[in-house]
């Protein structure tokens, strides 16, 4: 694994973490998963993770799951964090073209944000399923977890996000 910043996501797994950053520090906000007090501009660090494949949900998810430690933020919101990152990774290198690229951040209003893009150009859509099959859930597990999601398409594919809020 290499530290970079990735302008395009390439190659197998790698990292760029981003200290955190803030202006016009000291207004009074509370800290939430690990932002520091600001106004509009401020964002706590973030994560970068490419994946070429499936092989690389496992090691994309533990070294999300130190980072989000790093942010304190609390175990039940890392949780669902995880499990995002799980869905959306694993939906990106499965059903779209690598590498997929992933995102994890605090935004200015303390809520956590996950952006996984890929080369893909559909929207996914939560299918109905046999309650029995392992498949297909993973955008409904993502819109009962997130406060808010959804997708932005790009030229050049697309960008599946969503947000946990404190």
């Amino acid at each position: 694994m290499t530290a970079q910043v990735l302008p395009e996501p390439t190659g197998p797994v790698q990292l760029f973490a981003a200290p955190p950053r803030a202006t016009n520090a000291g207004s009074g906000q509370a800290q939430r998963h690990g932002l520091r007090p600001g106004t509009e501009d401020t964002e706590a660090g973030h994560l970068v993770l490419v994946a070429a494949g499936a092989e690389d949900v496992g090691r994309i998810r533990r070294l999300a799951h130190d980072f989000l430690a790093r942010l304190c933020v609390p175990p039940s919101a890392r949780e669902d964090a995880l499990l995002i990152i799980s869905e959306l990774v694993t939906n990106a290198v499965v059903h779209a073209r690598p590498p997929a690229a992933l995102r994890v951040r605090c935004t200015r209003c303390g809520a956590l944000r996950i952006e996984v893009t890929d080369g893909g150009s559909h929207t996914p859509r939560p299918s109905r399923r046999d309650s029995e099959d392992e498949h297909g859930r993973g955008m409904f597990i993502v819109a009962a977890l997130a406060a808010r999601h959804g997708t932005v398409t790009r030229e050049r594919g697309a960008m599946r996000w969503a947000e946990l809020c404190p």
